[in-house]
C-alpha cells in the first residue's frame, strides 16, 4: 500500500513516511528543518500567489488534492499518477520558484533538479538541504522529484509483475516536460545534482542526457560501479540491494534486490550508466564533485537495520571477491576525478578532510556549487 501521509510536525507540511523507528537521517532532518523557514520573508510567501493554473502534462495526472501550495517556502507539491511509469507508489515532486517569480511575469527562469539521496524522498532537499535560502540568492527554479528508496535513478529492468518502477523514465520524460509546461523555464539551461545516491543519479543521468544539462554535481555521490576495484565492487553491491529499501515506503508493492539491473552486479546496462564507463560525455560540461573523508555511513547503516538485506548484500560481495568497507565513495569519486585530468576534462573536485555523510555537508556543497552553476546557466 502507498505511504502514509501525516503533517510533518515541524514543518506543517504534507509529507510520505512509513511506521518506523526514526533514523540518524531524520533525528538530522528534524534538528535542521527550522532553519530554511528562518530565512523566508514576506516576499517569498507573495511569489507563491502566481503558482496557479497547473494542468497535467507529458503523461501525469495530479492527484490526492495536489497541487499543494506553500507560500511561506515558494514551493508547490505535486503526487501524480504516472500512467503505469511508477506502479510501486504515487510519487510525488516539490518545485521551488526564486522570489522573483510573481514580481517578473515574462521572465524565464534556469532549472535546477536535485536528487534525494537512499531511502529519501521529495521534501529532503528543501527541509534540510538549504534549498530555500540558496534560492534567495541564485535564481533558479529548483525541481526535487522522489526517486524510489533505492533506484540509484535508473528503471527497474527486471521487477516483479505490477511492481514496474521506471524512475529514470518518470523524471527525464515526465516529470521535465511537466515542470516546462507549467512553470517559466528556460529548458535550454538545466543543472542537476544529488547527494549520496542521487550524486551517482546527477552524474549517470547527466552523461546518458547529454544535451539536457550544462552542470552535473555530485555531493558525496559515487561514480564508479565497476567490481575491478574494492569500492567499486560495494558499489556494484549497493545498486543490486537497494530496491529491498523499497520496502522502508511501500510495503507490500516493493521490489526485490537484483530489480535495477538483475542478478549479475556488473552487466552491459550498467556500463551506459557508469560515469567511469563514459568519460568522454562530461567534455564542455561543467562538473562538481564534493566528498567527506569519512564512512559513507547513511547506506550501509540502512543494512544493518535490515538483516536479510545486509546477508544478501554481503552474499553478493562475496560473489564478486569484496569486502563490506566503511570508506567506499571518496576513492571511488577521487579515481573519478584522476580519470576526468587524465582525458583533460575540465572539473572541480575536493575532499573534505573531518567531513562524514551527513547533511552538514551537502548544505554547504551546495551554497558553495551554486555560483558557479548559475555562471554557466546564464551564460
Amino acid at each position: 500500500m502507498p505511504p502514509t501521509h501525516h503533517i510533518d510536525p515541524i514543518t506543517s507540511l504534507t509529507v510520505d513516511r512509513p511506521a518506523i523507528s526514526p533514523s540518524r537521517r531524520s533525528l538530522l532532518k528534524g534538528a535542521a528543518a527550522l532553519a530554511p523557514m528562518i530565512a523566508v520573508g514576506a516576499a517569498a510567501a507573495a511569489s507563491a500567489s502566481a503558482l496557479s493554473g497547473f494542468h497535467d502534462a507529458a503523461g501525469l495526472r495530479m492527484i490526492d488534492g495536489s497541487p499543494w501550495i506553500h507560500p511561506d517556502i515558494r514551493s508547490v507539491d505535486f503526487r501524480f499518477d504516472t500512467g503505469g511509469m511508477v506502479k510501486t507508489f504515487p510519487p510525488s515532486v516539490r518545485v521551488t520558484v526564486p522570489p522573483s517569480y510573481e514580481s517578473s511575469p515574462d521572465r524565464h527562469y534556469p532549472v535546477l533538479v536535485l536528487l534525494h539521496g537512499r531511502g529519501g524522498f521529495y521534501q529532503d532537499w528543501t527541509n534540510i538541504g538549504g534549498v530555500i535560502e540558496q534560492t534567495e540568492k541564485h535564481e533558479v527554479i529548483v525541481v526535487m522529484p522522489d526517486g524510489g528508496a533505492g533506484s540509484f535513478y535508473s528503471n527497474a529492468n527486471f521487477p516483479l509483475p505490477g511492481r514496474e518502477a521506471a524512475w529514470e523514465t518518470f523524471i527525464m520524460d515526465q516529470v521535465l516536460p511537466f515542470v516546462h509546461s507549467n512553470f517559466r523555464t528556460r529548458p535550454e539551461a538545466m543543472a542537476i545534482g544529488g547527494l549520496s545516491m542521487g550524486g551517482w543519479g546527477a552524474l549517470a543521468l547527466g552523461q546518458r542526457y547529454w544535451g539536457h544539462f550544462r552542470s552535473v554535481s555530485s555531493y558525496s555521490g559515487p561514480a564508479d560501479c565497476n567490481p575491478a576495484t574494492v569500492d567499486g565492487a560495494a558499489v556494484a553491491g549497493a545498486i543490486w540491494v537497494c530496491p529491498g529499501f523499497d520496502a522502508e515506503k511501500y510495503f507490500g508493492t516493493s521490489n526485490l534486490p537484483g530489480a535495477t539491473w538483475g542478478h549479475h552486479p556488473y552487466p552491459k546496462i550498467a556500463k551506459g550508466y557508469n560515469p567511469m564507463d563514459n568519460i568522454e560525455t562530461y567534455r564542455g560540461k561543467r562538473v562538481f564533485l564534493r566528498t567527506g573523508d569519512g564512512p559513507w555511513d547513511d547506506l550501509f547503516d540502512g543494512l544493518h537495520a535490515h538483516g536479510d538485506l545486509l546477508r544478501q548484500f554481503e552474499a553478493k560481495l562475496g560473489e564478486i571477491g569484496a569486502d563490506l568497507i566503511e570508506n567506499v565513495v571518496h576513492p571511488n569519486q577521487r579515481r573519478f576525478a584522476d580519470a576526468l585530468a587524465a582525458a583533460g576534462i575540465d572539473h572541480e573536485f575536493a575532499l573534505i578532510e573531518g567531513a562524514t555523510h551527513e547533511w552538514g555537508l551537502w548544505r554547504d556543497n551546495l551554497a558553495e556549487d551554486l555560483p558557479g552553476m548559475m555562471q554557466v546557466l546564464n551564460a
